[in-house]
C-alpha cells in the first residue's frame, strides 16, 4: 500500500471552533467524493477506525510526526488530532487547520482516507488545549494518545489527555533523566488506571523472545533454575550518558519479575555506568550487573549483550552484531560437551510500523507493567 497525504489544508483562524472544523472537513470530503470530469465516482472511502491524539513539542518533533503518520494510515485510517505545542512562547495562541490522509490500492482504484486536525497551541494555551481536543473526538471508536514527549506526572495536559484515552503510547528511549522518569512511570502505572504502550518495550521483543527461548529447551531448564549471575551490557543513552539506559533496566526488570526475584537489602552499587544488584529468590542470591559499553553512534541506549551464568558454570547468551543487523545466541553446558550457537536476523521496524502495531492493542500489558515496577525497585535500591 502507498500512503498519500492531501495538501489541501483549510486554515481556520484564531481559536478552536469544533463545529466549524467539522463543516470544513465535510466540505472537503464532499469535494473529494464528487464525480471526476463528469464521469464516474472518484472512489474515495472516508474511514475512521480510531482516534489518534498526538502531542508533540517543537517544529522538529512535529515534522517527524507528520512523516510517521503517513505509515500509520496504511494500517489504521483514523482521525488524527495533532497537538503541536510551543510552551516557551510568551503569549497564548490556539489555532487549527484540517487535512486528509489517503492510502491508494495497488491499482489506484480506491482511496481509503482518514483525516487530520492540527492544533497549534502556544504559551499558557497549551495547558488548556485538552478542552479543544475533547469535542473533536469521533464517538464509538477507541481513543489513543501518542505522547511524543516525556510523561511527567505533574503535567496537567498529559493527565487530562490520558484520561480521555483508552490507551497511551510513549517511548521511554526519549527519557532525558531515565532514573527519575522510570520511577515516575511506575507511579503512573500503579493501580492499573492507565493502559500504556512503550515503543522501547517493543524494541526488546526479539531479545525477550530469544532469552525466553532458552527455557523452551528441556535440557536447559534444570541449569537455568540455578542462575548465579546475569550481565547486561548496553550502549549509553545519548541524552544522559551517566545514567542507566531504560532498555537495560526494562530487560533486567522483565527477567526479575518473570522469575520472582526481588532486590536484596544492601549490596546494590552504581559507579561509572556500571550497576550491581543482589537479587533474591527465597534464600538464594543472584548477582545482576548492568554495564555501559563504549558509545557507538546509532545505538542510542541499545542492548549489546546479555549473558546468564549458572552455579555449574553453564552459559546462555544473546549478543548484538550491529553491523550485520543480527543477534547471536549461544548455550554451553559445562561438562556435558554441549554447545549451541545461532545467528538470527532481528526485527527491524520503522517507528511508524512500531506505532501502528501498538494501535492494535487495547488491553493492559501486565508483563510490561511488572517489568517497569521491577525496574523502579532496582533504581530505588541504588537510591536514584
Amino acid at each position: 500500500m502507498e500512503t498519500q497525504a492531501s495538501t489541501a489544508q483549510v486554515a481556520l483562524g484564531k481559536g478552536i471552533d469544533a463545529a466549524k472544523l467539522e463543516r470544513e472537513l465535510n466540505a472537503m470530503w464532499s469535494e473529494m467524493s464528487a464525480p471526476e470530469g463528469g464521469g464516474g465516482a472518484a472512489g474515495v472511502v472516508r474511514a475512521c477506525v480510531l482516534n489518534l491524539v498526538v502531542y508533540a513539542e517543537g517544529a522538529a518533533e512535529r515534522a517527524e510526526v507528520d512523516d510517521l503518520l503517513s505509515e500509520v494510515v496504511e494500517r489504521h485510517p483514523c482521525r488524527a488530532i495533532v497537538l503541536a505545542a510551543e510552551r516557551g512562547e510568551a503569549g497564548p495562541r490556539l489555532e487549527a487547520f484540517v487535512s486528509t490522509r489517503c492510502q491508494l490500492s495497488s491499482r489506484g482504484s480506491k482511496r481509503i482516507c482518514g483525516e487530520q486536525i492540527t492544533i497549534e497551541a502556544a504559551g499558557a494555551a497549551v495547558d488548556t488545549a485538552s478542552s479543544a481536543v475533547a469535542p473533536l473526538l469521533v464517538p464509538d471508536v477507541p481513543v489513543f494518545l501518542w505522547w511524543k514527549d516525556i510523561p511527567h506526572h505533574d503535567d496537567r495536559l498529559f493527565t487530562r489527555l490520558a484520561n480521555m484515552a483508552d490507551r497511551v503510547v510513549i517511548d521511554s528511549a526519549a527519557f532525558d533523566r531515565p532514573h527519575e522518569d522510570l520511577r515516575r512511570l511506575a507511579g503512573l502505572l500503579e493501580g492499573g488506571r492507565m493502559r500504556l504502550s512503550d515503543l522501547n518495550w517493543g524494541r526488546l521483543t526479539s531479545w525477550r523472545a530469544l532469552v525466553a527461548g532458552f527455557w523452551d529447551v528441556a535440557d536447559y531448564r534444570g541449569s537455568l533454575a540455578r542462575i548465579e549471575k546475569i550481565v547486561i551490557e548496553y550502549d549509553p543513552p545519548d541524552l544522559s550518558h551517566e545514567q542507566l539506559a531504560p532498555k537495560a533496566l526494562l530487560a533486567l526488570g522483565w527477567i526479575a519479575s518473570r522469575l520472582g526475584w526481588e532486590v536484596a537489602d544492601g549490596g546494590s552499587t552504581f559507579d561509572g555506568g556500571r550497576a550491581r544488584f543482589i537479587l533474591r529468590e527465597g534464600g538464594r542470591g543472584v548477582e545482576a550487573v548492568l554495564a555501559a559499553t563504549d558509545d557507538v553512534a546509532g545505538r542510542d541506549g541499545w542492548l549489546t549483550s546479555l549473558k546468564i551464568t549458572t552455579a555449574a558454570g553453564d552459559e546462555f547468551s544473546v549478543e548484538l552484531l550491529h553491523e550485520e543487523g543480527r543477534l547471536r545466541t549461544g548455550a554451553r553446558l559445562r561438562g556435558a560437551g554441549h554447545a549451541c550457537e545461532r545467528v538470527l536476523g532481528y526485527e527491524a521496524r520503522t517507528e511508524g510500523e512500531r506505532l501502528s502495531a501498538e494501535l492494535d492493542i487495547l488491553s493492559r500489558d501486565d508483563v510490561y507493567e511488572s517489568a517497569v515496577g521491577a525496574a523502579a525497585r532496582l533504581l530505588a535500591a541504588l537510591g536514584g
